[in-house]
């Protein structure tokens, strides 16, 4: 995969109502919540902002050469800039929690990993999530490969069970007492 990813344009600069519009392929390889959101990340912060800022100083750099380094100092320090990726991280921290960790079933130490777009305007600093082109991935901790229902599932597959053994045995006893009926008119 290192391989693929040297070739692979990670990001691209686009014209748009005559700005320059960075889009960068992020992605934050392996992780877990509570390092990329939580206070478990380098120096107790979250990863997040380390591996955002990161990949927009890197991107610059690869399209910009040594004049993307000054660009991302002049950007990083912009009140835009500071704004727009605390918005990206709370709506990415959101629908993590909200979305995506109960509908996979994701407890906490779960590895997975988030492969997005994100566009910067290079004028005033803004950035923005392209959550419609964003890709996620989870891993299955081999401790958890054995349930093949979720434990809910389970439970109410269970007292259905037994319900249907119960009524099953009422009605054991019911056709016997028919029988019994028959068998004293018969007689």
């Amino acid at each position: 995969m290192a391989e693929e990813e040297r070739t692979v344009e990670r990001a691209h600069v686009e014209e748009r109502e005559g700005r320059q519009i960075l889009v960068l392929r992020w992605n934050t390889g392996k992780t877990s919540a509570g390092r990329l959101f939580g206070r478990y990340g380098a120096g107790g912060r979250p990863d997040f902002f380390r591996l955002l800022f990161g990949a927009v100083a890197g991107s610059l750099r690869e399209k910009f050469g040594p004049q993307g380094e000054e660009l991302f100092s002049k950007i990083r320090d912009s009140e835009e800039f500071r704004r727009s990726s605390r918005e990206i991280f709370d709506a990415a921290k959101e629908w993590f929690f909200n979305e995506l960790a109960p509908k996979h079933g994701l407890d906490k130490g779960d590895i997975f990993m988030i492969i997005t777009e994100i566009e910067l305007d290079l004028t005033t600093g803004e950035l923005r999530w392209r959550r419609d082109k964003t890709e996620f991935y989870y891993w299955v901790r081999s401790d958890r490969c054995h349930q093949v229902a979720a434990p809910k599932d389970c439970q109410e597959l269970a007292q259905e069970n037994a319900r249907l053994r119960q009524e099953v045995e009422q009605l054991r006893k019911e056709l016997a007492q028919i029988k019994e009926r028959l068998a004293s008119l018969l007689k």
